[in-house]
């Protein structure tokens, strides 16, 4: 067992319910539910609703009514608050029905693709993931019945995918090692050292970083620096950045105490990892997106792992570092200028290992708007 792992069994208790949709050993909630009976003498059975948190689960359970299990299931999965969920507002249950060999087919709105297309092959990355997350919620949320073993989805009369089971979401038996630091090609320019100097002194290139080749970790610095002075944020250093960097200041966190903490800023676009009050590196982020903002406020890191596997869209989050249930830094490969997670802080390859290494169990994470 790793040794990032072993730290996982140390975490804190309020990480636990995060764990059932996260691939570990404890329990998921499949098949467990027991049936009993409400006041009124009717027969219920317990289910689990399969709620979100960043890029994991964070699941409930509820009684309903036994007779109409799956429907109510899904009716409770639907009136999940929308901070709390992939699956769109204003979808609606069509019907559901269960065959004998347990297979649900559960027919929703056209609400539940949301105008994503039907075809995936005509779907960009993050709808397709967008889709993953949804499906994954309900097929989870209806397994969790004693009677069903695979879920069917449509929307709006369209097959959204073929049957699923858990088994189609269970964490691989072998565990990748954790990625380098990425694109390490680029382009050679004049003044690229000049740059990259700049961008070292003022906190959003490591002194490694300089060498002259302008490359993705130097694009990912441009982009910024160019966010925290208010300039159009593409990569790369014309000469309104250019300008700027003659005269530019380290940004200044403002969060002060504790010595040692990280700080967010989601509409910059930006993680501060301050020390004694200073920025000691300004890190180029993405947060979560329309409909899966991150949630501001102060946290903890309470668990970290190498390689953190994702039930809900069936990847690995390398350099995980947990702060607020199931919402992480992580490294990701495609680290935009605006927020596009699912709730998690993706941070660019270049700078994984650094954060991770930073994340301490128990630094403090202030997330700022």
């Amino acid at each position: 067992m790793p040794a990032a792992r072993v730290s996982l069994l140390l975490a804190v208790p309020a990480c636990l319910i995060v764990l059932a949709g996260c691939g570990s050993s404890g329990n998921d909630g499949s098949g467990d539910g027991a049936a009993s009976t409400n006041g009124s003498g009717g027969a219920t059975e317990q289910v689990k609703i399969f709620s979100t948190e960043g890029e994991q689960f964070d699941p409930v359970t509820k009684e309903v009514p036994a007779a109409n299990a799956p429907e109510a299931a899904t009716k409770a999965l639907l009136n999940v608050p929308a901070d709390r969920t992939y699956i769109p507002q204003g979808t609606t249950i069509d019907n559901v029905e269960v065959t004998g060999d347990g297979e649900a087919k559960v027919d929703l709105s056209s609400e539940f693709l949301g105008g994503i297309p039907a075809d995936p092959s005509a779907r960009s990355r993050r709808q397709q993931e967008a889709v993953e997350g949804r499906v994954a919620q309900v097929t989870y949320t209806l397994t969790s019945l004693k009677s069903v073993d695979r879920v069917k989805v449509q929307s709006g009369g369209i097959a959204v995918t073929a049957p699923k089971g858990r088994d189609d979401y269970a964490e691989p038996n072998k565990e990748p090692s954790p990625p380098g630091e990425g694109q390490k090609y680029g382009t050679r320019e004049t003044d690229g050292i000049w740059i990259q100097q700049k961008l070292a002194d003022l906190g959003y290139l490591p002194q490694s970083g300089v060498d002259g080749v302008v490359g993705y970790q130097t694009q990912q610095a441009v982009m910024a620096f160019q966010s925290w002075e208010g300039l159009t944020r593409d990569g790369v250093a014309g000469p309104q950045t250019k300008a700027a960097l003659r005269t530019a200041k380290r940004p200044r966190p403002s969060a002060k105490r504790p010595k040692r903490l990280m700080e967010v800023r989601i509409g910059k676009g930006v993680l501060m990892l301050v020390r004694n009050g200073r920025a000691v590196r300004t890190i180029h982020v993405s947060a979560g997106g329309p409909g899966t903002e991150t949630p501001t406020g102060r946290y903890k890191v309470f668990r970290k792992e190498l390689m953190s596997w994702s039930v809900p869209f069936s990847t690995w989050l390398p350099y995980a570092s947990y702060f607020n249930n199931g919402i992480a830094f992580h490294e990701y490969p495609d680290v935009p200028p605006y927020p596009a997670s699912h709730g998690c802080v993706r941070v660019p390859a270049p700078e994984a290992k650094l954060v991770y290494r930073f994340a301490r169990m128990g630094t403090t994470v202030v997330v700022r708007s």
